[in-house]
């Protein structure tokens, strides 16, 4: 009996060379991470917790951009501005730039749940063979997540 391939595995790993955009972005994202990884670990600051946070999210914004530019979706190169939130966020404590950054994250989010919407319609029409909506989970899990991070933002400004 032939096993499925299941949808993570068909975003990491399934046919990595005809979905180019995809591996290029998730590499590029765990290059970026990895990278500024061991240049804060050389640095030796003293809020490494907070720093490598802003990281995570400017490797993830990162990511977004790089899959935009190679999918031509111009609507996530608006993951530029939230890169850049998140390097600021690295630098700087200000209130101003903590709520820009909050801001990038929940920008990031729904640009990864469009990201993910596209792929798992594409999943479903070349694997499955049947169209089919995302589980309702996904996006509630995601409102939520915004809804917290918007509460956040306005509790520090």
């Amino acid at each position: 009996m032939p096993s499925s391939t299941t949808f993570a595995h068909y975003l990491m790993g399934h046919a990595p060379f005809r979905r180019m955009s995809f591996f290029y972005a998730y590499a590029g994202m765990w290059l970026h991470l990895l990278i500024g990884t061991g240049l804060l670990a050389l640095s030796g600051a003293r809020d490494g917790l907070s720093i490598f946070a802003a990281l995570v999210v400017g490797s993830f914004c990162l990511g977004l951009i790089l899959y935009g530019l190679l999918t031509a979706t111009h609507r996530l190169l608006l993951n530029i501005g939230a890169y850049a939130a998140s390097i600021a966020r690295a630098f700087s404590t200000d209130p101003v730039v903590i709520t820009c950054f909050i801001a990038g994250l929940i920008a990031a989010l729904v640009s990864s749940y469009s990201i993910l919407v596209a792929e798992y319609g594409r999943y479903q029409r070349e694997v499955r063979h049947r169209p089919a909506p995302l589980p309702t989970s996904l996006p509630l899990l995601l409102g939520a997540a915004i809804i917290l991070l918007c509460a956040c933002g306005l509790l520090v400004s």
